[in-house]
């Protein structure tokens, strides 16, 4: 016997567990934390400038051509495009576990194919490919508290002395910094360059010749004939980086007509290169830093390297300006994780006392206490020699290990006490002997976990990801504790029990008490069902009914929506707004949204979005909650601070209004709820899709937690140019085109050099050239004769109604739908009742689920594939283990008997089958069948030694009754800190936890009753023997304590 040798040698045994336990010591200072694994599929990004483009027009000559040639590249799962004003960015998503840097790679072949297709404007800025997570780490809010430095003072220290600095911080993807970089800004005069006959593309020329850095080369260098004795290199002033200078540009000479300087025809200043984006922090102006994590990196290592970075910066600010963390993303990680281990110290402290108050002797006790760690601390070895982490996945598995791991040294040691008080054996004998009796069903159980665990953890997609390190976790686990259980536990059985009397008095004596009692009841009634065959069988049909139809009942959700401790907002006003417009409308709400309780922080972006595009009718807000602990009660829940911030602001008529909170997952879309996009398969035109957009959302009765930012209702002017007038007047259609570029876009010349950045040089009309539509009348356009032509002899307009920002899907037009479930039904019912409406579309519409939406969608259906996996391994192996194939069916019986009571206990609490609570239902597969082979393999044993079927199952319940309740309360207490959890990560606990909780509760107080039945039942259906009536089926041997 593989024991015996750990008995006879205890040392050997404790120097094994030492060195385990060592190394998980060692092991966990070096874990990585994080949230989650490595779960969200991998992002390519790819970006383009056009300025002054129209997105109507960026999508046709940017978008289609790119997303023609990278559709279909290896691993993709889907694409979505925004264009906008001047702007185009394409985001490519793969499959999970794709290599990110390969992802890159393949997408920037594609557009290699694609460039000579793309206007040269985009091409000669370049386009910008990138692998990212869409995970924001958090907001950096730059102050000058005095107001010493205006917000262009702030944005120019950023940019040269914050924003490289915190680009190089391990981790960081991405940093952006909400307010323009600097920028030569030469602001036209058109009634001047009119006046004085110069065509717009001499300005241009002109700028492009006099502001360059040439290569000079050098003087004495090599090749020569050796006699040179030094080498100069040349030098002269090619940028001009002086605005001074920069005026003194000459665009016309003497000779070609007269001395024009550019400070003639323009005003030159330093200047924003934009002017789309501005900030307010708790009210004050700020610059506002947006912090994104880099593909692949740990997010806390990321946020941490960026907090250090921040504060090494700060001791150089300059007088009054100071820095603040407006929104850190990784308090919640770190919370949650907090949350999560609390728990399994909770955990670990409830397992012992239940085992002390069964076994009731503190040398008892001991063997399983000391058991738990070094399972645990093992397991911890093994995860980072696989590369984990210790995240939400591996600490659940670890929680849940507690239970599991506790029961193996609970049967060892329960059976050593027994044999000790029943054949008054000495501890070593006892151990020798209760070894040779509970081995197998170690080993059994311990392989059919195994067999329902490691074939999880090799699923594929996000799902799969996420089952892989709870499974690969927990598997390792019991592993370590069978090993424990067949070494250090008998050899601690061996040295430390010794005989003892139970309590003749107090509540353990009548603990044992009501434990004794409750045995011989129960024995009574597993006799009766015994004997009636039709009972057993209604029983059956009962049990299989309730749980197909909780099955078909019950909510289904992927991830449960959490308190991250953060609120989002997207503002928009009606389209054409002006800037100055939606600053005064997000002062306005400040206050609103400030003087709400659990509210610490409001930060507020005018001219982004991150859901709508950027424009200057849009903003973005940041509201940063209380820590966790100051949030006592339902009132301050994230979503219910939300609610009553939307009843604020939701009448109010100037804008409207979304509040979100960010998906559970980060890097799954921007927002909870539902991603739906909608997709016109025949048609271009925007105002279509809108038709169909508001068709379609009257039918889902829109609420304020259903809600698009797409519109087709943008006010533009469309340009006829009359070309029979412009060839009459010998005006050429480009010209024509270049003036109404230069003039009212803004158009990117060349460089400069501002400090240590390279910044660009921009031509623009002044404002009064542009404010509004009479402002045309006075531009001018040159024709081939030379002559100043007026604009508006060869152009019309015709306002229109157009898109602010073009989305496309798949390479199709696209609007959004954005739809947060309420609280009384599931994702997968809403997505279930969304589609049902979605067939009524009209023709030529289609739609799609992106985001979150789409991995839930992927995943649905997966728990019924999983269970039946899990059971047929398990059933697998207990046919090796019996060497029998009926033996093994009233095991798995009680799997059923436990999905009913986890069923339930989601159906009661409210809480959707989500993928935590589809893992407990597979662990309770393990659970349930664990405590039916205790029953099972002592029945077996018994009646293959000749006592009749009924006796035998009639004394293997008596005699596995007080371990099954002890071990399954162990694990049921050792679960209910999960179920009753609240704060940070509340909701993935919960879900988990009532799951395990109610299967465990119908498990433990069914399965004795209604798994002997079914082992007697089944015994006589496959071996064809009837048992003969019991008359007094008392055990032979009497258990310990009672």
């Amino acid at each position: 016997m593989f024991s015996r040798i750990f008995i006879e040698r205890p040392r050997f045994a404790m120097v094994i567990s030492i060195v385990l336990t060592l190394a998980g010591i060692i092991s966990v200072f070096s874990l990585p934390i994080a949230l989650y694994p490595e779960i969200t599929p991998p992002e390519v990004v790819v970006s383009a400038s056009y300025p002054g483009a129209s997105a109507e027009v960026i999508a046709k000559t940017v978008g289609i051509p790119l997303e023609e040639e990278i559709n279909g590249v290896e691993d993709m799962l889907y694409m979505s495009s925004s264009s906008e004003n001047s702007s185009y960015q394409l985001t490519v998503t793969f499959k999970v576990g794709v290599d990110r840097d390969m992802a890159q790679v393949k997408v920037q072949n594609r557009i290699q194919q694609a460039q000579s297709k793309l206007p040269t404007d985009v091409t000669r800025q370049g386009l910008t490919v990138k692998s990212r997570s869409s995970n924001m780490l958090g907001m950096i809010s730059i102050i000058s508290p005095n107001n010493t430095y205006s917000q262009l003072e702030l944005a120019d220290y950023v940019q040269n002395n914050v924003k490289d600095s915190l680009s190089r911080v391990s981790g960081v993807g991405e940093v952006n910094v909400y307010s323009s970089r600097l920028s030569m800004r030469v602001w036209l005069d058109a009634d001047k360059i009119t006046a004085l006959n110069i065509p717009i593309s001499s300005i241009k020329s002109a700028i492009e010749g006099q502001n360059y850095q040439p290569s000079l080369g050098s003087i004495g260098a090599m090749p020569g004939d050796g006699t040179q004795q030094m080498v100069y290199t040349l030098q002269t002033q090619g940028r001009i980086n002086e605005v001074e200078d920069f005026k003194n540009i000459i665009i016309r000479t003497a000779e070609q007509g007269g001395l024009v300087y550019l400070k003639d025809i323009a005003h030159v200043e330093i200047g924003e290169e934009d002017y789309h984006a501005t900030s307010k922090y708790n009210g004050a102006p700020n610059v506002a830093i947006a912090i994104n994590q880099l593909a692949g990196a740990n997010a806390l290592d990321a946020m941490a390297g960026v907090k250090a970075e921040i504060e090494r910066l700060s001791q150089r600010f300059p007088d009054d300006i100071i820095y603040t963390v407006g929104y850190d993303s990784t308090g919640y990680i770190k919370a949650s994780i907090e949350e999560v281990i609390f728990t399994l110290v909770l955990t670990f402290a409830l397992v012992i006392f239940v085992c002390y108050v069964f076994l009731q002797d503190w040398r008892s006790t001991l063997v399983p206490t000391l058991t738990i760690p070094v399972s645990i601390f093992a397991t911890f070895a093994v995860m980072l020699a696989l590369g984990y982490s210790l995240n939400m996945m591996t600490l659940f598995g670890l929680v849940l290990a507690i239970g599991l791991v506790v029961d193996d040294a609970i049967v060892v040691v329960e059976r050593v006490l027994f044999l000790m008080e029943s054949e008054k054996l000495t501890p070593k004998e006892a151990t020798i002997k209760a070894m040779e009796q509970v081995s197998s069903a170690i080993v059994a159980t311990t392989l059919v976990l195994l067999a329902i665990f490691v074939p999880v953890g090799f699923l594929g997609g996000i799902t799969g990801q996420i089952y892989k390190q709870f499974a690969i976790a927990i598997s390792t686990s019991v592993a370590f504790s069978a090993l424990n259980a067949l070494t250090l536990s008998p050899a601690l059985c061996a040295t430390l029990l010794h005989p003892f009397k139970p309590a003749q008095s107090g509540p353990l004596f009548w603990f044992n008490r009501i434990i004794n009692r409750s045995r011989d009841r129960y024995a009574s009634v597993v006799g009766l069902l015994g004997r009636k065959v039709s009972v057993i069988f209604l029983l059956m049909l009962m049990l299989f009914a309730g749980v197909g139809g909780f099955l078909h009942i019950s909510q289904t959700s992927f991830i449960p929506s959490e308190d991250q401790g953060v609120i989002f907002m997207n503002v928009q006003l009606p389209e054409g707004a002006t800037r100055n417009r939606t600053q005064e409308f997000a002062d306005k709400i400040y206050p609103l949204i400030k003087e709400e309780p659990g509210v610490e922080n409001v930060m507020v972006v005018v001219g982004a979005s991150m859901i709508g595009g950027s424009g200057e009718n849009v903003a973005l807000g940041i509201i940063t909650l209380h820590p966790w602990n100051e949030r006592k009660g339902d009132e301050l829940y994230s979503t219910n601070i939300l609610n009553r911030i939307r009843a604020k602001l939701i009448g109010m008529p100037e804008a409207e209004i979304q509040l979100f909170e960010p998906p559970a997952i980060m890097g799954l879309g921007m927002s909870g709820g539902m991603d739906y996009r909608l997709q016109a398969l025949n048609s271009d035109d925007p105002q279509q899709l809108e038709a169909a957009l508001k068709g379609f959302l009257a039918k889902l009765n829109q609420d304020p937690n259903i809600y698009t930012t797409y519109t087709a209702q943008t006010p533009n002017y469309y340009i006829t140019i009359d070309r029979e007038k412009a060839e009459a007047m010998k005006v050429s259609i480009g010209s024509i085109y270049d003036v109404l570029q230069n003039y009212l876009g803004s158009s990117y010349v060349n460089d400069v050099n501002f400090g240590t950045q390279v910044n660009k040089v921009m031509i623009q009309a002044d404002w009064k050239y542009r404010k509004d539509l009479d402002s045309l009348k006075q531009l001018h356009v040159q024709n081939q004769n030379g002559e100043m032509v007026p604009l508006e002899t060869v152009i019309s307009l015709k306002k229109v109604l157009a898109p602010r920002v073009v989305t496309r899907y798949n390479q199709y037009p696209s609007a959004s739908i954005t739809a947060v479930q309420n609280q009384s039904s599931s994702t997968g019912q809403a997505m279930g009742a969304v589609e049902n409406l979605s067939k009524s579309l009209p023709n030529g519409f289609s739609y799609d689920w992106s985001g979150m939406s789409y991995q839930e969608k992927s995943s649905s259906g997966q728990i019924g594939y999983l269970i039946v996996l899990a059971m047929t391994f398990a059933y697998l192996f207990l046919v090796a283990q019996y060497e029998s194939w009926s033996t093994p069916l009233p095991v798995l019986t009680s799997v059923s008997v436990a999905m009913l009571g986890a069923l339930a206990g989601l159906f009661i609490t409210g809480l959707p089958l989500s993928i935590y609570a589809q893992l407990g239902l597979i662990l309770l597969v393990g659970l349930a069948a664990k405590n039916a082979i205790l029953i099972v393999e002592f029945a077996r044993d018994l009646h293959d030694q000749g006592q009749e079927l009924l006796a035998s199952v009639v004394e293997a319940v008596r005699l596995r009754l007080r371990p099954i309740l002890m071990t399954s309360l162990a694990f049921g207490l050792g679960v209910l800190p999960l179920a009753m959890a609240s704060g940070a990560g509340a909701g993935a606990q919960s879900a988990i936890g009532v799951a395990v909780l109610g299967g465990m509760i119908t498990g433990t107080f069914l399965c004795i009753f209604f798994v002997p039945a079914f082992f007697v039942l089944v015994t006589r259906i496959f071996s064809g023997k009837k048992s003969q009536p019991v008359v007094a089926a008392e055990p032979k041997a009497v258990e310990s304590q009672e």
